[in-house]
């Protein structure tokens, strides 16, 4: 259970950082960008918008994770499904990074940790409902 505790504070403290997008100038953006090589970004309020709510959305979902932390067999169900969602991102990180030919480097941080994360709430869920039983 202890496995699976650690698992859901590290996806939901992962999560939480998105907040730096909600709350930083594009100007902040722009200047961490260009320390891994990524051109400029669209200088438009639609580009803005889609930041600042795909933040707001992943911090609600780091919360979410961190709410599951707190007492995993109190939320059941929730459990695995973080998990499977979790590994719904990281194919989809994985495969939009491919078609937009990003560098592998840029988008398989995020694809991998979705990924190995989610594996591992649905690896320990299952040891914790074995220990349970």
């Amino acid at each position: 259970m202890r496995a699976l505790k650690i698992c859901l504070w590290i996806a939901g403290i992962g999560c939480l950082l998105s907040l730096f997008g909600m709350v930083l100038p594009v100007s902040s953006w722009e200047y961490i960008a260009k320390l891994f090589g990524v051109e400029s970004f669209p200088d438009s309020p639609q580009f803005i918008y889609a930041v600042r709510v795909a933040s707001g959305t992943y911090a609600a979902v780091g919360i979410f994770f961190i709410i599951l932390a707190s007492d995993p067999v109190k939320y059941g169900v929730m459990v695995p499904f973080s998990g499977l969602g979790a590994v719904f991102i990281g194919v989809v990180c994985a495969i939009a990074g491919l078609l937009t030919t990003m560098p592998f480097w840029w988008y398989m941080g995020d694809s991998l940790s979705c990924l190995v994360l989610g594996v591992l709430i649905l690896v320990f869920w299952q040891q914790a409902k074995k220990t349970a039983n």
